[in-house]
């Protein structure tokens, strides 16, 4: 698939829905112009980077859907695969919640915040803390990661045709992956499930030479993400979280902007999910505001790797915790990435990252590996502007870390691998 042309599609969203939130809130289109100039400067650089390889000079990747390991496994290999990811959610949610299945369902019925119960737990066991006991939890939820990601791109991209068994196996490793997001009272599964299903309905709905999506992939896409709101406002909710347009010290809900008049629950719906999808835009032109661009110290340091512990003896996100009031909300991955190796260092990563998108579209025989690896630099590019959707998941981490060796290998040491 073009993932190009996909990131471009979640940057004209993101682009939409910041518009709205400017005719909602006290916000200003000239306050959040900076993030806005910033999230497509980097999407420049990364279609230059895309650009710039047009063809490939790297070996030829053999990765066919015949020779995928996951696809050849009989029936019973699948059924053991489900099996052991649903007892390591289990197991990890006893770890990092101290809750059975039969404690969450019991909560969940009494109407108990499971969010509320899992950080309780999470402090009283100090699970915040890296040890040893904690190493076989972080490899089983990444064990379900992986498999989840890689199973729904092998079945339904990748497979011609999906049959009831397959369909029975993706629930039950589907049913692993959001038992643990439900068990911790948190969205973030869910998110990540609904990104991948549009990952899957785009792979298989755009056109490779003319862009064009068929009413029915835009229905679906459409669905998921009112489903995905809708979740993310039950999750919230069963928190003890009640809305009543409050967003923070630094933003207010206007009941006489545009869309507050206009459309009431569109309002509604933009206020709810701006933790999510709008505070980042926020937090970045805040930096680009009041940090970086406020002196020729702080200019210069934005640029160079570890720049501001450099000038300022202090990194970036703590900087930035005196510029706006955070509450529970994430650093955008720009400013981490910032933070680590300079906006020269960003724009580098933005085009590297380009490069090897298009290495991945030029492969001629796609098989999950190409698409697995597709889907995990979109989650990355769309998470630059607005959170940390792979940074702040240590299975994600090293998912990277791992399709990081597994393209080492297959370009520089052994060419042919069966993935």
């Amino acid at each position: 698939m073009n993932i190009k042309k996909t990131i471009n599609i979640f940057y004209i969203i993101y682009t939409i829905y910041i518009i709205m939130v400017i005719n909602v809130t006290s916000l200003t289109f000239y306050m959040i112009f900076p993030a806005i100039a910033l999230m497509w400067i980097n999407y420049f650089v990364f279609s230059a980077g895309y650009s710039v390889n047009k063809g490939s000079n790297m070996p030829v990747l053999t990765s066919k859907c015949s020779n995928s390991w996951l696809l050849n496994r009989k029936k019973i290999s699948l059924m053991t695969i489900a099996v052991f990811s649903i007892l390591f959610s289990i197991a990890a949610v006893k770890y990092y919640t101290g809750q059975t299945p039969l404690s969450v369902f019991k909560n969940l019925a009494n109407n108990t915040s499971l969010f509320y119960e899992y950080q309780l737990y999470f402090r009283e066991q100090q699970r915040y803390i890296f040890s040893l006991t904690k190493i076989p939890f972080i490899f089983m939820l990444f064990y379900i990661k992986l498999i989840v990601f890689y199973s729904y791109i092998s079945f339904l991209i990748v497979k011609e045709k999906t049959t009831k068994f397959d369909k029975f196996y993706l629930i039950l490793i589907t049913l692993a992956h959001i038992y643990f997001g439900l068990a911790r009272g948190t969205n973030y599964e869910f998110f990540e499930l609904m990104v991948l299903i549009i990952f899957v309905i785009l792979s298989k709905s755009i056109k490779l030479k003319k862009f064009q999506l068929p009413l029915t992939a835009l229905f679906k896409i459409f669905l998921l993400g009112s489903l995905m709101i809708f979740i993310s406002y039950i999750g919230v909710s069963a928190r003890g979280v009640n809305f009543n347009y409050y967003i923070s010290q630094d933003i207010q809900y206007d009941p006489n902007g545009v869309l507050s008049l206009l459309s009431p629950f569109l309002s509604f719906v933009t206020i709810i999910i701006f933790g999510y999808f709008g505070f980042g835009f926020f937090y970045i032109s805040t930096y680009v505001c009041e940090l970086w661009f406020s002196s020729i110290g702080n200019f210069i340091a934005g640029f160079l790797p570890l720049g501001y512990y450099t000038f300022r003896s202090n990194n970036l996100p703590d900087i930035m915790r005196n510029l706006v009031d955070m509450g529970a909300r994430w650093h955008p991955d720009v400013a981490l990435i910032i933070n680590n190796i300079g906006y020269l260092g960003l724009l580098m990563l933005c085009f590297l990252i380009g490069v090897f998108a298009k290495h991945l579209y030029n492969t001629k025989s796609k098989g999950p590996i190409i698409y697995f690896t597709s889907f995990i630099i979109l989650l990355q590019m769309i998470s630059l502007p607005v959170g940390n959707f792979i940074s702040a998941s240590s299975a994600s981490k090293l998912i990277v870390a791992l399709l990081f060796i597994v393209w080492v290998w297959k370009l520089f040491i052994k060419v042919r691998i069966k993935l």
